[in-house]
């Protein structure tokens, strides 16, 4: 099981929750990254790869969702928590803390990932979200592709 939320919070600012079922963690994302087209993409991508994952960048640091697929319809995945920006290669990959893991099928990450798309697409629509995200735009190709 994987629950994933994601609230756009001011100027260039989001909140994400990610959980397992069990334990559940509350982060702020930065505009710095285009972590929602990333995670948009990861939805489409993991359906035929074995691996991605998504960057949430904070200033600073960093949390880091990665997803392996083990078969056509199981995923295993955790949550990485990183003290520096691992995506620009200020911290090595191995210096992370493990904040959780667990397992959820394509379906049900999929669905994770069209349902905070749909809510922000719905609260804010793609223009607001410029005005909010500043750096990035909507990724409206990826969630025409996942509606």
């Amino acid at each position: 099981m994987i629950q994933i939320k994601y609230k756009i919070d001011g100027a260039g600012w989001a909140i994400g929750k990610i959980g397992n079922g069990t334990k559940k963690t509350k982060f702020s994302i930065s505009y710095l990254h285009d972590s929602l087209k990333e995670l948009a993409e990861s939805a489409i991508e993991i359906q035929e790869k074995d691996f991605k994952s998504v960057v949430f960048m904070d200033e600073p640091g960093e949390h880091v969702l990665i997803l392996n697929k083990k078969d056509e319809t199981k995923i295993e995945y955790e949550l990485r928590w990183y003290e520096d920006w691992w995506s620009w290669n200020l911290i090595d990959e191995n210096n992370f803390k493990l904040v959780f893991k667990g397992q959820t099928t394509v379906p049900k990450y999929v669905n994770q990932v069209r349902n905070v798309l749909n809510g922000i697409m719905t609260e804010l629509g793609p223009k607001e979200y410029r005005k909010k995200w500043v750096e990035h735009d909507f990724p409206i190709a990826e969630y025409e592709k996942l509606k």
